[in-house]
């Protein structure tokens, strides 16, 4: 399996990387501003016809975007944080149409919000279902 990682120099990215390439069978491809990356990609700058390019030549089984600012001014939080991922999405859905997931986490010391984070859906419209999670909650605190 081909497993695309954005954003692998962070801390979160290497960690995913990492714990990727212990997986039997898996093989880990980079994207990212180097040079060195198997796909070179700006989020806060690419179009996404770009990227989507990008992509269908890589043809990766799988893509993992743990790419992300933690700081700086406010628009550059906003193009790397919001605008990136819409961008990711868009090459996405025009490289992979109907594949894209969305998955998130959030640091220990932030609530998580009620409902679970899926771009797709099996449950009926509703709602949102309601877990309890102990452990959360007694971080946060």
């Amino acid at each position: 399996m081909h497993v695309l990682v954005l954003g692998v120099t962070g801390y979160l990215g290497t960690h995913v990387a990492g714990e990727l390439r212990t997986l039997p069978g898996a093989r880990v491809l980079v994207a990212g501003r180097s040079l060195a990356a198997d796909v070179t990609v700006d989020l806060a700058t690419a179009r996404p016809r770009d990227l989507a390019a990008a992509l269908a030549e890589v043809a990766p089984d799988a893509v993992v975007n743990c790419a992300g600012a933690t700081g700086g001014d406010a628009v550059t939080l906003a193009e790397v944080n919001a605008r990136g991922p819409a961008v990711l999405c868009a090459a996405l859905r025009e490289a992979a149409p109907g594949h894209a997931w969305s998955i998130w986490a959030l640091p220990p010391s932030t609530a998580p919000p009620d409902p679970a984070c899926a771009s797709r859906s099996r449950r009926p419209p509703g709602p949102p279902a309601r877990t309890a999670r102990p452990s959360w909650r007694a971080r946060s605190r």
